[in-house]
């Protein structure tokens, strides 16, 4: 099955002057297409217009309250897109382009506070494709389905640029080197590849010698490098855990633990359960 059929595609008006609170199941963009109004998301509130881009995840609650009438598109992404049967249907260059950039943008989205800031250049593409993808909903065309994924997946490359410069600029306006911030972009956009995540590797990548990249990684973020990839690893087995029906074994092979064991012990270790006791607090509410 495509990719493109398990993205949901909708266009909706809020009539309302509140919309009731709620959450999603999955992971969803809003992009407002016309409207103001508040935007309140976990609490906290935030004013709205035309061309505001937002990231919701599972954990987030929202609601609408209108000033103007308001308008906009809401990108689904199921929980089939992280189902056994759709890794099994994707040859291994979709995996590495869709998934990466997926895990990307929502274990680095809170670094967004609202909608996601864009300048001129970003906010009219951003309008383009919205207005593209809606028009591709609306009307049934040869080719649609495949135009609609393409168009996801540049809106994902677009935000995780995005939220790559906004922790960088946060990072320079903290005083902190932008080594530690390309140093950790590197480790997560390879974080399958073993040969790429050695030390020795960082180190001629970085033009660094492997002691002291390590020691200056450890000065500047509280972590080896070695303990920073495997916290980052871990972060996404808690991610397979709670919104795919990856078995353990799976995601054991598919993150680099010898076998369920090896997994379960650094697994345990950094969140005080087993992955199998993980899951089964955790998955009930998204994939029943």
């Amino acid at each position: 099955m495509p990719l493109f059929q398990d993205i949901e595609i909708t266009l909706r008006e809020i009539h309302s002057s509140v919309s009731p609170i709620h959450r999603h199941h999955y992971f969803e963009l809003l992009y407002i297409i016309e409207g103001t109004g508040i935007h309140t998301i976990n609490n906290n509130h935030y004013q709205y217009q035309k061309g505001n881009l937002y990231l919701l995840t599972p954990e987030d609650t929202h609601t609408f309250k209108t000033e103007t009438k308001t308008h906009c598109c809401i990108i689904d992404f199921t929980k089939e897109l992280f189902s056994k049967r759709q890794r099994k249907q994707m040859d291994r260059a979709e995996i590495s382009e869709f998934f990466m950039n997926m895990e990307y943008v929502f274990h680095n989205h809170q670094n967004m506070k609202g909608h996601i800031e864009m300048g001129k250049q970003e906010a009219d593409l951003t309008e383009k494709l919205i207005l593209q993808l809606s028009n591709e909903k609306e009307h049934t065309r040869i080719y649609g389905g495949i135009i609609i994924q393409n168009i996801v997946f540049l809106l994902l490359n677009l935000i995780a640029r995005l939220i790559q410069e906004n922790i960088a600029g946060e990072l320079k306006n903290a005083g902190s080197k932008n080594i530690i911030h390309e140093v950790t972009t590197y480790i997560q956009q390879h974080i399958y590849n073993k040969e790429l995540l050695k030390i020795e590797t960082l180190a001629r990548e970085f033009h660094k010698t492997p002691d002291h990249l390590n020691r200056y990684f450890k000065q500047q973020t509280g972590y080896t490098l070695k303990t920073y990839i495997n916290q980052y690893k871990l972060n996404l087995i808690e991610s397979r855990l709670r919104y795919s029906n990856l078995t353990i074994s799976e995601i054991a092979d598919e993150m680099g633990f010898t076998d369920e064991s090896h997994l379960n012990k650094a697994f345990k270790s950094r969140f005080g359960q087993t992955t199998t006791a993980y899951r089964k607090s955790h998955i009930r509410r998204y994939l029943q």
